[in-house]
C-alpha cells in the first residue's frame, strides 16, 4: 500500500499527461487499453511499452485483489466469521473462499467479451448511488456512544459529515440521469 498506490498514481497521471500531449492534438479517443499504451510506445519506444504492460498489470491484479479482500472483509464481518492477516487460512477458510471466489468471478466476467472500461464505468454509478447506504451508517455510529464512548463526533464533525452526506446524496440522485443525458460521457 505504502509503496503501490504512489507508484499508480504516478504512472496514471503520466499516462494522462503523455496522452493529453501526444492524443488530444489529434483529437483521439482514448478506448481501449492499446490506445493509453500508444503515447508511452511514441514516446519511450519498446521499453516504454514494456513498462506499460508491467503498470496495466501491475493495477489490475492489484485491483483484483482489492475487490476480493472488500467482498471477503465485508462477507466475514457481515457473518461474524474468523478473519485478519494474521490468521492463518486454515482457521478463517470461509474469509478465503470469499475472497478466492470473488477473484475468479472477476477473471471470468473479463474473459467474456464485455468491455472492462464500459463495465467500470457502470460499477462506478452503481457505486456513486449505493455511497449514502454505506456512508450513513459510519455517521450514525460515529455518534453512538455505546460504541464510541466520549470519542464520538462533536457538534462541528457531525456538521461537516452531514454537509458531506448531503452532498453523496446529491451526487447519488444526480448519477443516472446524468449517465443517460451523457450516453455515459460520450
Amino acid at each position: 500500500m505504502l509503496i503501490g498506490f504512489p507508484v499508480g498514481g504516478f504512472l496514471a497521471l503520466s499516462l494522462i499527461a503523455t496522452s493529453a500531449v501526444v492524443l488530444h492534438p489529434a483529437g483521439a479517443s482514448v478506448d481501449t487499453l492499446q490506445q493509453v499504451a500508444q503515447p508511452v510506445v511514441v514516446a519511450f519506444g519498446t521499453v516504454g511499452l514494456a513498462v506499460a504492460v508491467v503498470a496495466f498489470f501491475a493495477v489490475t491484479f492489484g485491483a483484483a485483489l482489492e475487490t476480493g479482500l472488500s467482498a471477503a472483509y465485508a462477507a466475514a464481518q457481515y457473518f461474524g466469521w474468523q478473519w485478519g492477516k494474521r490468521v492463518s487460512p486454515r482457521e478463517a477458510a470461509r474469509f478465503h473462499s470469499v475472497l478466492l471466489v470473488s477473484v475468479l468471478l472477476g477473471v471470468l466476467v473479463l474473459l467474456t467479451t464485455v468491455d472492462p472500461v464500459r463495465l467500470t464505468e457502470y460499477m462506478l454509478i452503481v457505486s456513486a448511488v449505493a455511497l449514502p447506504l454505506t456512508y450513513l451508517p459510519i455517521l450514525v455510529v460515529a455518534n453512538d456512544r455505546t460504541y464510541l464512548g466520549d470519542r464520538v463526533n462533536g457538534p462541528w464533525l457531525n456538521v461537516l459529515g452531514t454537509a458531506f452526506l448531503l452532498v453523496i446524496v446529491a451526487a447519488s440522485v444526480a448519477a443516472i440521469p446524468l449517465a443517460i443525458v451523457t450516453r455515459m460521457g460520450r
